[in-house]
């Protein structure tokens, strides 16, 4: 197809989306065959439906068409069905006539003007008929390889969602878990945030539905107990090493990676103003959902001396929003809802239970604070305040809240046989390439770590100590081992202009990695 001789070109000409009755379509048609040298011209009613479609497909097998002109709408529009780029195995060349935008939708629609209008049709489909004779469909890259296997980091909701859904487009999938079950974090949920139609209680936990989806598919293959030691290659031709809790080390080549590591915990006991760690009556919001398990459908017990709870006080934005040193000064997005959904817990074992909620700003993204009001129904009390402080009561137990309510505008004490402290999420993305970069030190690797880890190392130059950081991804790139954080230690790439990219070409992220958000989201 390197010479004119061995082109053949079909044109294409739609009367859809008011071209028929602006244009006259059979002078366009005429036009293509004789100044154009298409051979083939076809008109049809609507071009991009099912049918012309497979017009156009039948004639390229048929007719041995290696070059199209589609007589239409813009090359923006309609881009699926007009993609053309290999019928039968052989390459074939497109070119538009934007007969759409760029003449009847500019000209006004007069009589004076349907001569000027049908010149410019005729131009369009001569120049794009000019340019498909000097097109060549692009040479495959000899240095560009082409795998459809997909890593997936992270066995939680999101890692188990992108490789069902990988699988479902024909890809094949390496799902790595570093613990021994897939699931993450809702795994430990005693239920979940409903995320349709009626929000007016929490739903079964369903994880274990996506689970056997994960586990039946013949398309992903699952390691557990498993990290990714080394990653090197380049898009389309990536190399892994995926090395077992037993020291067994799997060489893996991919064409793709999605990191879905999800979050850590963030370290209630840098909270102490809260008597976290002080009492084991102070809990953050992934410990309650262990109490609600434990406790099934009966009361929800304290675990200082087994006593059923009576009254319980939700503390939101606990140790986040806050410019304080160790706070996180972000929002986490889904605290407002679980605490909503953990206080009907109490409410559906005991409607006499005193059930608090102290909160700065309520945010129920998702269900249209029907969620919220389900739970103003059910005697859950919200109140507009900052918790200052929580002291621990007597030998006889008890805990009292302390806080400053803002719409009376003083401050004011509660009572409760537990709290429960809504605290973040902090992006598990491994390690701050421009922090390590720069010698910057950080603390902690462990799942309660309490801000995103910075470097690796064995010190900062200050003389104190620091834990190196665990590598999600282990890049045998200069740039460094894992992805560049965007704020806040999360992975995700320019919001608005990029949101499924990431900068690193090859690599994506998905879940609470890129943002902090619940299951839904």
């Amino acid at each position: 197809m390197n010479d004119e001789a061995a082109t053949k070109t079909g044109a294409y000409l739609c009367k859809g989306c008011g071209l028929g009755e602006r244009l006259d379509v059979a002078r366009l048609a005429e036009l293509a065959e004789t100044d154009g040298g298409a051979a083939v011209v076809r008109q049809h009613d609507m071009l991009c439906s099912a049918e012309g479609v497979a017009q156009i497909n039948a004639d390229i097998v048929e007719q041995d068409l290696t070059h199209l002109v589609i007589g239409a709408c813009s090359r923006r529009a309609k881009t699926d069905a007009f993609n053309f780029a290999e019928v039968a195995g052989a390459a074939v060349a497109v070119a538009r006539a934007n007969l759409r935008e760029g003449v009847i939708w500019t000209q006004p629609d007069s009589d004076e003007a349907r001569e000027t209008t049908q010149e410019m049709a005729e131009d369009y489909v001569r120049m794009a008929l000019a340019e498909a004779r000097h097109m060549r469909p692009p040479a495959a890259s000899s240095e560009h390889a082409s795998n459809r296997r997909i890593l997936v980091v992270g066995g939680g909701v999101s890692g188990m969602t992108a490789a069902v859904e990988a699988a479902a487009a024909n890809y094949h999938v390496l799902l790595v878990e570093k613990t021994g079950q897939l699931g993450g974090w809702a795994r430990r949920w005693h239920r979940r945030l409903p995320a349709a139609e009626p929000y007016s209680a929490p739903r079964a936990n369903d994880i274990g539905a996506l689970i056997k989806r994960v586990e039946a598919e013949d398309a992903i293959a699952v390691f557990l107990n498993a990290t990714v030691t080394r990653t090197s290659g380049a898009p389309g031709r990536f190399s892994v090493d995926i090395t077992g809790a037993d020291g067994a080390v799997a060489t893996e080549n991919i064409g793709a990676i999605v990191q879905a590591s999800g979050f850590k915990r963030y370290d209630a006991g840098r909270l102490p103003e809260f008597a976290f760690g002080k009492t084991p009556d102070v809990v953050d919001q992934i410990e309650l959902e262990a109490l609600a398990t434990a406790a099934g459908d009966a009361p929800i017990k304290r675990p200082s001396d087994g006593r059923a709870v009576e009254s319980v006080v939700f503390v939101q934005c606990a140790g986040q929003r806050s410019d304080k040193p160790g706070h996180l000064p972000y929002c986490s997005g889904a605290c407002c809802n679980i605490s909503i959904k953990q206080a009907m817990y109490f409410k559906a074992r005991n409607p006499a239970a005193d059930t608090h909620i102290i909160y700065t700003d309520l945010r129920v993204p998702g269900n249209g604070e029907d969620f919220y009001r389900a739970a103003q129904e059910a005697g859950v009390v919200f109140t507009n305040g900052v918790v200052e402080r929580v002291e621990a009561g007597d030998g006889g137990g008890g805990l009292a809240v302390h806080f400053r309510d803002n719409i009376l505008g003083e401050g004011a004490v509660a009572g409760a046989d537990l709290v429960v402290l809504a605290t973040g999420q902090v992006p598990n993305s491994g390690v701050d390439i421009a922090a390590a970069a720069n010698g910057d030190g950080d603390s902690g690797d462990d799942e309660n770590s309490a801000a995103p880890a910075t470097a690796t190392g064995n010190g900062n130059g200050n003389g104190q100590a620091v834990v190196p950081v665990e590598s999600i991804l282990n890049l045998n790139y200069r740039q460094g081992p894992d992805m560049p954080h965007l704020k806040h230690g999360f992975s995700d790439s320019h919001f608005i202009c990029f949101p499924y990219e990431t900068r690193r070409t090859g690599i994506y992220t998905c879940g609470p990695v890129r943002r902090p958000m619940d299951i839904q989201q």
